[in-house]
């Protein structure tokens, strides 16, 4: 079984964006107030699929880290009230600018055990770029109270394909972070998100700033240099040394249902995918308000599982390929997947048009 939870505060919502979040910070207790209702109200009915321990629980955002810590420990700790959970993957998401020792020990003490941190770069012309609050050697201090306060488990993110990003930066940035203590690092291609800044800004013309040859070389170019220093590209945007794979996005790619507490958060429970509304508001005035978006067939279920396992490096199993092969013997004849010994992976053609590959599947 697995949990997340949706913190939506930010100090500043950063202009590339697409998620739910909010810069309101006076509405946080009351916000707080309604995720422990939705906790300790919540009606624990699972699927076969999802009766037992709690085996990761992640709280993302927004910025968790920065609300008070005082709130999102208290948060975690309902979810011990209510959940059989004692051993696991355990993820809270923090930002260079919010986090410090203190609230690192908070979260290490409350029993998070992987902190995962929004670098997405090293270099302060590139944060410019990104709107992001914090700079190269604020990052690098965040790392650092993470280690001190107890995270062995830390994960970083990266984001390539910036206007201005030379592809050498890149990689010296990841080396960086490897040395500083990442086990895990995350690699995001830029996209322009609808209603975003960006999307005024650059519109859909983010090729003529960033060349798409140079943005494949980086994505291509950094996975195999982190490759190359024991971190294994594992799916498509996650590379980790053996052992530090994120076990809860490995939940969503081998289709695994989860419950989600949160405004904007979406779960997946008994065939179901449900949201909360993206509001605050709405949020607070009826925390157990869920959006029915869609009750999958049998038939619908294999076909997202192929979908989401091809994220993957292991990819689609053979048994699982059974219900699908109409459409992996198309993607084969185009070159975008190959029979492995296990089943069928995306090719490194396949990996510049997975999205393409994905439709197929819906």
């Amino acid at each position: 079984m697995h949990i997340y939870v949706h913190i939506p505060f930010c100090a500043r919502k950063c202009p590339y964006c697409g998620f739910f979040s909010v810069t309101e910070a006076n509405g946080i207790p009351a916000y707080f107030e309604a995720l422990k209702k939705e906790i300790l109200e919540q009606p624990v009915i699972c699927s076969a699929e999802v009766e037992g321990d709690v085996e990761t629980v992640y709280f993302g955002g927004g910025t968790p880290s920065y609300v008070e810590a005082e709130y999102v420990c208290e948060a975690f700790r309902y979810l011990r009230e209510m959940f059989s959970i004692s051993e696991g993957e355990f993820t809270i998401e923090a930002n260079p600018n919010s986090l410090d020792e203190s609230k690192a020990r908070m979260y290490r003490e409350a029993g998070f055990n992987r902190i995962s941190i929004g670098v997405q770069s090293l270099h302060d012309d590139v944060l410019k770029t990104l709107g992001r609050l914090h700079d190269r050697q604020e990052a690098l201090d965040a790392i650092a109270c993470a280690k001190k306060a107890g995270f062995e488990n830390i994960s970083c993110d990266l984001i390539l394909g910036v206007p201005g990003q030379r592809e050498e930066d890149l990689y010296e940035d990841a080396q960086i972070l490897i040395d500083a203590g990442a086990k895990h690092i995350s690699m995001y291609s830029l996209m322009i998100e609808e209603g975003t800044p960006y999307e005024k800004l650059y519109g859909d013309r983010l090729d003529e700033f960033v060349d798409e040859d140079l943005e494949r070389r980086m994505y291509h170019g950094l996975r195999a240099f982190l490759a190359r220093k024991g971190l294994v590209p594992y799916e498509i945007s996650n590379c980790a040394y053996e052992g530090y794979e994120s076990r809860h996005n490995l939940s969503y790619w081998k289709g695994r249902e989860y419950y989600a507490f949160g405004a904007g958060a979406h779960g997946y429970l008994n065939s179901e995918r449900f949201a909360h509304p993206e509001s605050v508001e709405e949020y607070v005035s009826d925390p157990m308000k869920r959006i029915t978006e869609e009750v999958l067939s049998e038939e619908a279920k294999v076909k997202e599982k192929c979908m989401l396992a091809l994220r993957t490096s292991e990819g689609i199993s053979h048994e699982l390929a059974a219900g699908c092969m109409d459409i992996i013997n198309k993607n084969i004849g185009l070159g975008y997947l190959e029979e492995t010994a296990s089943g069928y992976a995306l090719t490194q053609k396949g990996l510049n048009f997975a999205n393409l590959i994905f439709i197929d599947f819906v």
